[in-house]
């Protein structure tokens, strides 16, 4: 459970007993589980805070349609629920966890671990967004979820058991977010890849962009690894260097960075059909050389290359200039008139820092 300002309030292990499926006694007093439940996000955490207390109980008689939020209503301010509904949901809770720590009542260990049925997963969601899923998005939302940690897009075969005598060596372009997990899933695989990067270090995007205010624009969750969750970010929309640690932590952890080669970019691929492979030139700092291979996965992003617009004038301008995504930190803005051109994503996060 989080406050507002994205810091979390723990409860003697309840927030991880949610995310990682330990069950821990809850140690907090009366007032301090009141203080948590209260610092609870309304539009983050309220609409799905009765759906998750369900399942880790193993009770769906908590989920009052008194308590329902209303679907056409959760992108407004009040995620959809009343000040009625909002005390009625934390009332519920604090009762609940109270019970729980007391001995009344117990998390349904069984339950976290195994995770949840499809029907039944269908329901919870359903109350959270107040209104009723398709059947159609059951699979993808038990992915997104990772309820038992399980990593359900794990490939489910291996080279040395559909291909035991051929050799497939795969070029994946680019170590950022998409180049790493395509390397995990080859690795997962058995299949042997190299992942060309033309930078010093992983993590693409989040590595080149060094903006003011630079930040993840959607929950952390949805845009973090579906199998490799963190329940500690320190923000809801976490900033450059956060999501950079993120990536350079999951590089190493899944045991990719060992087949990164830094300092080179790829400049020209061709195919060749009588070889049936690919040859590839490399530059960068570290080329000057070629690799072949039986396949290449692009991933190459589309964030990171500028795309300066031409101004009349603009060559003729004394001052500095410079594009977003290539921050000129060395550039003291203070008591300068600045103009900014675009306002999109980016031009939002650092404009209040300007």
């Amino acid at each position: 459970m989080a406050s507002s300002s994205g810091s979390e309030a723990r409860i003697g292990g309840v927030t991880d007993s949610l995310l990682d499926n330990r069950i821990e006694p809850i140690t907090a007093t009366d007032d301090e589980i009141r203080e948590a439940v209260a610092g609870a996000h309304l539009s983050s955490f309220l609409p799905a805070l009765l759906p998750a207390l369900a399942h880790a109980l193993g009770d769906d008689s908590i989920l009052l349609e008194s308590a329902r939020p209303d679907g056409a209503m959760m992108r407004d301010e009040s995620a959809g629920l009343t000040l009625e509904q909002t005390h009625e949901i934390r009332r519920i809770t604090v009762d609940a966890l109270i019970d729980v720590r007391d001995g009344i009542r117990s998390f349904d260990d069984e339950a976290t671990k195994s995770g949840i049925a499809g029907d039944r997963l269908r329901r919870l969601m359903s109350f959270a967004i107040g209104e009723s899923i398709d059947a159609a998005y059951v699979p993808l939302m038990r992915e997104e979820l990772s309820v038992t940690g399980d990593d359900l897009r794990a490939p489910t075969w291996h080279a040395d058991d559909v291909a035991p005598d051929r050799s497939f060596p795969v070029a994946i372009i680019g170590a950022g977010m998409s180049g790493l997990l395509a390397g995990h899933r080859l690795k997962q695989a058995g299949v042997d890849f190299v992942i060309y990067e033309k930078n010093d270090d992983v993590g693409g995007t989040w590595l080149e962009n060094t903006y003011p205010g630079c930040r993840v624009d959607v929950s952390n969750h949805v845009y973090s690894y579906s199998f490799a969750q963190r329940n500690d970010w320190p923000d809801y929309f976490s900033p450059q260097p956060e999501l950079l640690d993120y990536f350079r932590t999951c590089a190493d952890e899944f045991g990719v960075r060992e087949h990164v080669r830094f300092g080179h970019e790829v400049t020209a691929m061709t195919w060749s059909d009588g070889d049936q492979s690919w040859l590839l030139e490399i530059g960068g700092v570290n080329g000057g050389s070629t690799h072949e291979c039986s396949a290449v996965i692009s991933a190459v992003g589309q964030l990171n290359r500028p795309n300066m617009p031409t101004i009349d004038g603009m060559d003729d301008f004394a001052g500095p200039s410079f594009h977003s995504a290539r921050w000129d930190h060395g550039v003291d803005l203070d008591d300068k008139h600045v103009v900014v051109i675009g306002a999109g994503a980016s031009a939002v996060q650092f404009v209040p820092h300007v």
